[in-house]
């Protein structure tokens, strides 16, 4: 399984900082971005490949403004202050450009204005791609600081939509600034902090656990709501009273018939995920955003292998701590309702480092293909990157099938391949980027990449594996079992209420088993 953990990197410590000023006198940077575009910027000194602290050295620049990697978001015109040395700076912006690289001579300059340009490796709009973030929260900052925080890191990061969403825990939530700022937000409508900035859509994650941190019946991000659903955090587990008497079906319900988007988060955290996938209540999945549970394999290709077309998805959770992003064609201007209809329609790649590209037979990410005999299709699938990832793998129906490695190009990584795949069932096909999870973005984040199917249907069917169906629906009873003996409920009708989405999802598996029901495609 990959994992989005980070590798170490070595920084000054403030003190350390402190005390090369003292000792070397301080240089007064401006920086100026012939694009006029804010992007990530380090520093380090060259000799001990340590990288410089910014901390108070930028107006209002809050301590969680950093990303992993001393990376800090700067706009044109920022200004800074740089111990008088030989200082290395290296720029990115999100994941489509190259690292550019420059030796600073500041050993005995006053002042200095920089001018940095950055090269692309790949051009989203030409694709008509958009970048979104589906889960992120702040806290511990002021109400200033976070929208800093909005103004700036997000477009550094190239991300152009972000849902930024409420949640509750006793006491934990008096320090959550993002639950006051939606609050705002649904009092007047999506907004973009800055004119052609990042624009932003209004979330709850809604929620249930034993205990602080323990699993419960799950989390699912609530995107493009109206009104907080109530409860927004279920029990006494998280909110230190009451009892564990709703499902969260019932909110997802309740916010679906708002108009909202439902994505399941942290993979398969969580009891009540699976009756909910069977039944259709969800319309896409989370992998990688903060806490996760379980891989690809146990989650999307037996969701896949029993036909389900549940889109893949990703986010951050806490704060922007990697580039993790979901990209999603969009036509037009970009709205958030535009880029969720995209997301439902099983349309996404995830990615925290390489740009994918995948058809089958000329079709899309997503797309559905309709076959009545044996039939060769022609897959092409590639990826350019930053850093290397190793190379990609085309997924049938959970079995890898081809690979390419990557090579280098034009100070790139990039794998390319055109296949031939003889199908001749029922069938899904998806790319995903090499399996070994050694390698690293610049965040020090353990590189991920992998698209939505294209899915099949052999003479009106679509893939159905009877055994995966017997392993959920064992799945879904061992839930329910765990419910009965930890929930804590006031009477047997709130009991009832609650079991009762887990023998709804059992008794659905039940018909596709006995009746061979497929599950209907999504729009």
């Amino acid at each position: 399984m990959v994992q989005a953990s980070s590798t170490a990197i070595r920084g000054f410590t403030s003190a350390e900082m402190e005390q090369r000023f003292e000792q070397k006198g301080s240089c007064q940077l401006t920086i100026s971005t012939p694009s006029k575009q804010s992007a990530l910027f380090r520093f380090r000194d060259p000799i001990t490949q340590s990288f410089y602290r910014l901390d108070g050295e930028i107006e209002r620049l809050p301590g969680k403004m950093e990303q992993v990697g001393f990376w800090y978001p700067l706009t044109d015109g920022a200004e800074i202050a740089l111990p008088k040395a030989k200082v290395e700076v290296q720029v990115i912006r999100g994941l489509t450009t190259k690292m550019t690289s420059e030796i600073l001579h500041l050993e005995s300059t006053d002042q200095l204005t920089i001018s940095v340009s950055l090269n692309s490796i790949y051009d989203l709009k030409a694709h008509d791609l958009v970048s979104g973030n589906t889960h992120l929260h702040l806290m511990r900052m002021t109400h200033r600081e976070a929208i800093d925080y909005l103004q700036l890191l997000p477009k550094a990061d190239d991300l152009d939509l972000v849902f930024l969403s409420h949640l509750r825990r006793i006491p934990d939530e008096r320090h959550y600034i993002s639950n006051q700022i939606v609050e705002e937000g649904l009092r007047t409508s999506t907004v973009r902090m800055v004119p052609e900035g990042t624009l932003f859509g209004l979330g709850e994650e809604h929620r249930h656990n034993f205990g602080r941190g323990g699993e419960g019946f799950g989390h699912v991000m609530l995107l493009d709501i109206v009104r907080l659903i109530r409860p927004v955090s279920i029990g006494p587990g998280i909110m230190a009273e009451g009892t564990d008497s709703v499902s969260l079906s019932q909110g997802i319900k309740a916010a679906k018939g708002d108009g909202a988007t439902v994505v399941w988060c942290h993979n398969g955290l969580g009891f009540e995920d699976l009756s909910n996938h069977v039944l259709g209540n969800t319309d896409a999945l989370n992998i990688f955003d903060g806490g996760n549970r379980g891989s690809y394999e146990q989650t999307y290709y037996r969701y896949y292998d029993l036909g389900l077309q549940l889109p893949i998805s990703t986010g951050t959770d806490w704060f922007i701590y990697d580039f993790s992003r979901v990209h999603l064609p969009v036509d037009g201007m970009l709205t958030s309702s535009k880029w969720l209809a995209s997301l439902r329609q099983g349309k996404s790649y995830i990615t925290n480092g390489p740009m994918l590209e995948f058809t089958v037979n000329g079709q899309p990410i997503g797309a559905t293909l309709k076959l009545n005999r044996r039939t060769t299709l022609k897959v092409k699938m590639s990826a350019v990157g930053r850093a290397n990832f190793g190379g990609l793998e085309l997924i049938h129906n959970g079995e890898v099938v081809a690979t390419t490695a990557t090579t280098v190009k034009n100070d790139a990584y990039t794998a390319e391949a055109v296949c031939e795949l003889s199908i001749d069932e029922p069938s899904w096909v998806a790319v995903r980027i090499s399996s070994d999870n050694s390698r690293t973005n610049l965040l020090g984040n353990r590189l991920f990449a992998h698209t939505s199917p294209v899915f099949v249907h052999y003479r009106g069917k679509s893939r159905f594996k009877p055994s995966v169906a017997r392993q959920l629906l064992a799945e879904i009873q061992g839930g329910l079992n765990s419910i009965k003996m930890q929930a804590r409920f006031g009477n047997d009708k709130e009991k009832e209420a609650v079991l009762s989405i887990y023998r709804q999802g059992a008794n659905r598996l039940r018909e596709m088993l006995r009746d061979k029901i497929r599950p209907i495609p999504r729009n």
